[in-house]
C-alpha cells in the first residue's frame, strides 16, 4: 500500500534495480572472535547489497502470470509477512483473512487510502500517462496493483531490449498444464540439463499446484481491469503477451467466458 510516486519507475531506475540485489556473506568481524578449533561453532553471516554488471546477463526469462492471480499472490505475501509477528499484527490479520472477503477488503482499503490523491493531486502526465488515466480506475479492484503489474511488464520488455540478449517468455499457468514440457523448454533455452539420481535417472519434478481464484473478481471487474491495463500499456511493446488474460465488454464473449469459468 503506497502512493504512485513510490511505484512508478522510469526505465533507468528499473534497470538499476534489476542489476541490484543482496547476498549473504561471512561476517568477518564476528567470526574473528570464534574458536577456530571448534568446528561446530556457529558461523555468522551478514547481508551485503551489491550491484552487478549488465555484462553478466546473457539471456532473460520473462515470467508472465495472470494479473488477477498476481494481485492475490501479493496479498498472500503481505499476509504471510504479517503472520510472522501475530502479536503485533493480530488486528491486521483479523481484518484481512485469507479468503476472497479479506482480499476485497485489502483492495478496497488500498483504493480508498490514496484514491483522492491519485485523482486530484498526482500529475500522471509527468510519467507519460494521459490526464484522464484515473477514470479507468473505476470498477477496478486493486487498481494500483494492476498499474504496477502493467508497468513492470513494460519495463521488463524494455530492459531485455536494452541488454540485447535472447528472451524466453514463460506463462505461469502453462506449468500446471504441462510441467514436463515447459521445464524441458526452459532448460533447453538456458542450455541446462535435468538432474539425475545415483542410478542415472532423471529426478522427478515436484508437483506444480495452481489455486483457483475465479470468485475473487467479478466479470465486470475483470473487464474494467483489462481496459486499465490496455491504457497503461497503450504505447508499449508486448501488450499482446497479455491478451489471454483480458476480458471484453462484449456480451457473447462474457457468456463464453462465464461458461469457461464455470
Amino acid at each position: 500500500h503506497c502512493p504512485p510516486i513510490m511505484y512508478l519507475e522510469s526505465e533507468e531506475t528499473f534497470f538499476q534495480r534489476c542489476l541490484s540485489g543482496a547476498r549473504k556473506v561471512p561476517d568477518k568481524s564476528k567470526n574473528s572472535k570464534l574458536d577456530n578449533n571448534n568446528k561446530n561453532e556457529k558461523q555468522y553471516y551478514k547481508k551485503e547489497f551489491v550491484t552487478y554488471s549488465p555484462n553478466l546477463i546473457h539471456s532473460v526469462v520473462h515470467l508472465i502470470r495472470n494479473p488477477f492471480d498476481n494481485a492475490i499472490s501479493r496479498f498472500h505475501h503481505e499476509l504471510k509477512e504479517h503472520t510472522k509477528n501475530p502479536t503485533k499484527y493480530q488486528s491486521w490479520m483479523d481484518r484481512y483473512p485469507r479468503n476472497s472477503l479479506g482480499f476485497r477488503k485489502w483492495c478496497n482499503d488500498e483504493n480508498t487510502m490514496y484514491g483522492a490523491y491519485e485523482r486530484k493531486h498526482f500529475n500522471w502526465t509527468e510519467y507519460g500517462y494521459s490526464s484522464d488515466i484515473t477514470k479507468y480506475f473505476e470498477g477496478v479492484s486493486c487498481h494500483a496493483e494492476m498499474v504496477r503489474y502493467a508497468l513492470w511488464h513494460a519495463l521488463a520488455i524494455r530492459t531485455a531490449e536494452r541488454l540485447d540478449v535472447p528472451v524466453m517468455y514463460v506463462y505461469y499457468e502453462d506449468y500446471a498444464n504441462d510441467l514436463e514440457g515447459e521445464t524441458n523448454k526452459l532448460l533447453s533455452f538456458l542450455n541446462l540439463t535435468r538432474s539425475v539420481d545415483g542410478e542415472g535417472n532423471q529426478v522427478k519434478l515436484p508437483e506444480f499446484r495452481q489455486s483457483d481464484y475465479a470468485d475473487y473478481f467479478t466479470l465486470e471487474e475483470r473487464a474494467a481491469t483489462s481496459e486499465l491495463i490496455r491504457r497503461v500499456l497503450k504505447n508499449e511493446k508486448g501488450i499482446e503477451l497479455l491478451d489471454r488474460y483480458f476480458t471484453e465488454w462484449n456480451f457473447q464473449k462474457l457468456v463464453n467466458q462465464t461458461q469457461d469459468i464455470v
